[in-house]
């Protein structure tokens, strides 16, 4: 078993006083284990292989209801926030507009850490988003040597059209997994220590000045990682 926290916050500010968050805890909606939405009653829900890969993956959903309209002819996007709450909470990259289909994202942060080796989290799209004319952009990265804010980055589909999420809608499921052996990861939620907020902020920092330069770096701190385990030779072939 391999324990991981989290904390979440809107905008990216993870550097709250003891025990403040950013919503009401009693209003915020925590992540939810997969398995435990599935149907039990459907023959589907005894797979093993289902079983497996739901062990570890969690839903992550809308906070609150939003509402955002991408203006084709204007190339703009609008939404039911006021000016001040939409810059913080809803993030235009500067290459928003280069792609096929407009690009945004959702400031509703998750930063995922973890004092234990070869643990990474893979976020995926949740099949009920699709619904909303909108397409998450997936990815992974390895929590035990990089922390970076887990969002819902997208894409817009739909055109002039007023897209409606309600609060509770599931945005996309996190997974977590280890690449050379099988584990459980549970989640705890807590303020991250003061080593794991600059961590992500000078990893953010790196994406922001050196957008590429990232991955060559991480793929150093997961060979450290790899000399510094005992076993590692086990691992080798």
């Amino acid at each position: 078993m391999k324990k991981i926290n989290y904390f979440s916050t809107i905008g990216f500010d993870f550097n709250p006083t003891e025990g403040e968050e950013y919503l009401p805890p009693d209003y915020d909606i925590p992540p939810k284990k997969c398995i435990v939405e599935q149907d039990k009653n459907h023959m589907y829900s005894k797979c093993p292989a289902l079983k497996e890969w739901g062990k570890n993956t969690w839903i992550v959903y809308q906070p609150f209801d939003i509402e955002i309209e991408y203006i084709s002819a204007e190339k703009r996007l609008i939404g039911n926030l006021n000016q001040e709450n939409f810059n913080t909470f809803i993030h235009l990259p500067p290459y928003w507009l280069d792609g096929e289909h407009p690009n945004v994202q959702f400031n509703h942060a998750y930063l995922f850490w973890t004092k234990e080796k070869d643990v990474w989290v893979e976020q995926v799209t949740h099949p009920l988003i699709s619904r909303y004319g909108v397409q998450v952009i997936p990815g992974t990265f390895p929590i035990s040597v990089w922390q970076r804010p887990v969002v819902f980055g997208f894409n817009i589909l739909d055109y002039d059209v007023n897209i409606k999420i309600p609060r509770g809608t599931p945005l996309y499921y996190v997974r977590f997994y280890s690449r050379k052996k099988d584990s459980l990861f549970p989640l705890n939620k807590e303020t991250p220590p003061k080593k794991v907020i600059q961590s992500q902020k000078q990893n953010t920092r790196l994406k922001q000045y050196a957008p590429f330069a990232s991955w060559d770096l991480i793929q150093d701190r997961l060979e450290k990682e790899d000399s510094s385990c005992p076993f590692n030779f086990l691992w080798k072939k």
